[in-house]
């Protein structure tokens, strides 16, 4: 047996979003899909103001969702994530992921970050159409 002392390990199986790590003012934590991660939950962007939030797909497919604009979400991007690259999110930026079933996210972000210190916009009809015919995930019916 390893000590406790000299290793920690977190995991996380479940869809949603856990904090399985948290050091230093840090946290890890893991991404699996739920439906508010679904084409179909996508309704709203986040920001967090006292972090950059970093991403990095470790399973399945997912499209990561960044919108320029200070107050309030603008212009949309679609970017399609590549397995086993660190994306960077800055503070203040608005973002979403979607992700297929059977993906998996790891996060860092700091520990403090949550709804006091995050932003949440809701997508108009035409940001949400607009974005949607970027993803590689389609609704279906």
């Amino acid at each position: 047996m390893i000590p406790e002392d000299l290793l920690e390990l977190g995991e996380y199986f479940e869809p949603g979003y856990k904090p399985v790590l948290d050091f230093h003012g840090w946290r890890v934590a893991m991404l699996r899909h739920n439906e508010s991660l679904d084409v179909r939950g996508l309704k709203q962007v986040e920001r967090h103001r006292n972090t950059n939030e970093v991403f990095i797909l470790s399973e399945g497919e997912a499209d990561l969702i960044i919108f320029s604009g200070s107050d309030a979400p603008e212009q949309g991007y679609v970017v399609p994530m590549t397995r086993s690259l660190a994306y960077n999110i800055p503070d203040y930026v608005w973002h979403h992921v979607v992700m297929s079933e059977d993906a998996h996210i790891i996060l860092f972000e700091r520990t403090e970050t949550g709804p006091d210190t995050s932003d949440y916009a809701q997508l108009s009809d035409a940001q949400l159409s607009s974005v949607k015919q970027d993803l590689r995930f389609k609704e279906t019916l």
